[in-house]
């Protein structure tokens, strides 16, 4: 054998264990649950958490929160975050009522991510 051939046999059995390593210590399914959940976090991130409609002259806006028969949380029927008080409803939802364009691209970053993770 040359040298030549001892470095590649030395070579070729290193990336050899380290494949094995990285191979034992990969697990595929919890890879894809942790990218769910953020992609889950990312769409609660995003949802705008009311829903403004226009009938002609009229504008209505109707909250997605909503407070369980025996708890004091809030939460988000759209997207599932947890609140814990009125005054963060009214802090999530404040810049979108000042701000209806604002809404309007929320909105579409929600149904993007929804759709990305096969809600619609």
């Amino acid at each position: 054998m040359t040298l030549l051939e001892i470095f590649g046999l030395i070579g070729a059995i290193v990336i050899g264990i380290i494949a094995v390593r990285i191979s034992l210590t990969f697990d595929i399914n919890q890879f894809l649950e942790n990218r769910r959940q953020i992609k889950l976090n990312q769409l609660k991130n995003a949802c705008p958490h009311l829903k403004i409609d226009v009938d002609g002259e009229n504008i209505r806006v109707e909250s997605f929160f909503s407070s369980p028969p025996g708890t004091i949380t809030w939460g988000c029927s759209q997207c599932g975050l947890i609140v814990n008080s009125k005054q963060d409803i009214k802090r999530l939802q404040k810049p979108f009522l000042q701000n209806p364009n604002l809404y309007i691209e929320q909105m579409e970053k929600f149904n993007k991510l929804a759709k990305k993770l096969k809600l619609y």
